[in-house]
């Protein structure tokens, strides 16, 4: 271990072997708190390379609770750390999927660099998590959708959240995050922070033949923001899209902000889902979850997603489904 943290410390490259090797090492708590802020701080001063994401994502995938899902589901998430502050987005978006009949078994955690992560919207307003697979299938059943909240299926990580908390930026764990699904589901809607990230994505989920978008906002949004031109990556095409090619106009950061509090955004989270919020709020959860239902539905055209998603929340079915989720 002393070798290759002394690479890291050189500034050298780790095979994707040695980054696996790392990760054991970390997740067994062989690493004091200093070493380990230090490793964080290597990836926030240099880019990451393609085999050590993937070395680090498969130890971690190693030592997970492990959970079966007894059907095709997607992930709708984001990397997190983008310093933008929105209201609960992805969260929203894999509401509406769940609400409009598609299987939704979304991972997630506490914000580390942002007022509200999905897990704390989610613990605010009511919701329990589970980590056993018959719960989480059950709720599939009911629901179309589980939230598998990180910490309960990835206990290793608990040795570094005081680091990133401390830290208060994106780290290599913002990165992990999407990859690192206990549930192993079948498709992927992911907002990533930089085009750098999309890349590395696109080369990892290509080789596990994955079903996967990943989104990219040109001014540094992870989701798609309607602020500006933003970037499409899948499975089966690259794409720069404008808003207003998808009937959209151009909206300013504040409209999207989730305010200062976790008050704030559950305000927000639930006048979106009561179709009580402004337009600006209801168009950005309608276009995410377009696309991630255009992942799993390719045959729709985003267009015709769109007016689905947009039917799912102003019936109001997905609020329904979130009372009887939290009930």
């Amino acid at each position: 271990m002393k070798t290759t943290f002394e690479k890291l410390c050189h500034g050298h490259n780790l095979s994707e072997t040695e980054a696996y090797q790392l990760f054991q090492n970390i997740c067994e708590g062989k690493l004091n708190a200093s070493q380990m802020s230090a490793i964080m701080t290597f990836y926030i001063a240099r880019p990451i390379t393609a085999n050590e994401l993937n070395g680090f994502k498969n130890a971690l995938l190693d030592v997970c609770v492990p959970v079966t899902i007894e059907r095709n589901a997607i992930d709708v998430c984001g990397t997190g750390g983008d310093q933008k502050n929105t209201f609960n987005i992805s969260t929203l978006s894999a509401l509406v999927l769940a609400a409009s009949g598609i299987t939704v078994a979304k991972h997630g955690n506490y914000g580390s660099s942002s007022v509200s992560g999905s897990s704390d919207i989610l613990n605010y307003l009511g919701y329990q998590f589970k980590n056993n697979s018959n719960d989480l299938n059950k709720e599939l059943d009911k629901h179309n959708i589980c939230f598998m909240h990180a910490p309960l299926f990835h206990p290793a990580l608990k040795i570094v959240a005081t680091q990133r908390k401390e830290l208060g930026v994106r780290t290599l764990f913002n990165m992990l995050g999407p990859l690192v699904n206990p549930a192993r589901v079948s498709h992927r809607y992911v907002g990533v922070y930089g085009l750098d990230i999309a890349r590395l994505y696109h080369y990892i989920l290509q080789q596990n033949n994955s079903n996967y978008t990943l989104v990219h906002t040109l001014d540094g949004y992870d989701e798609i923001s309607l602020t500006t031109t933003f970037k499409c990556i899948s499975s089966t095409y690259e794409k720069t899209i404008e808003p207003i090619d998808l009937g959209f106009k151009l909206q300013n950061q504040q409209s999207i902000s989730g305010g200062e509090t976790i008050k704030d955004a559950a305000d927000i989270f639930l006048n979106v889902l009561k179709n009580e919020c402004t337009n600006e709020q209801k168009n950005v959860v309608l276009v995410n979850s377009a696309f991630a239902m255009n992942c799993v539905s390719p045959k729709l055209s985003v267009i015709e997603c769109i007016a689905i998603c947009k039917e799912t929340i102003e019936s109001k079915k997905t609020y329904l489904l979130f009372k009887q989720l939290v009930s």
